[in-house]
């Protein structure tokens, strides 16, 4: 597999999968490495140190390794996943 030419924010993500944004982002900060497709973009360094902001993105694989994680959780959690939060 090539290296990734594109990214999509988590806010794309969410809107591609019908999900969260907050649960798409709570199930990535706990399971998800760069080299799981997930990364953290920094758009602006022309703020102080401790006000660097990071926007989460995945690449493709990423976006489908994600898409197994909320299928699996949705079983585990009896199909609610975002929607019973």
């Amino acid at each position: 597999m090539g290296a990734p030419s594109f990214v999509y924010t988590i806010s794309c993500v969410a809107k591609m999968l019908g999900e969260s944004e907050d649960w798409l982002d709570e199930l990535a900060s706990m399971n998800f490495e760069p080299e799981d497709g997930c990364l953290g973009i920094i758009d602006d360094l022309d703020v102080p140190a401790e006000q660097l902001a990071s926007v989460t993105a995945f690449t493709d694989a990423g976006i489908e390794a994600l898409k197994e994680l909320f299928a699996e959780a949705k079983r585990e959690s009896g199909g609610t996943g975002s929607a019973g939060r």
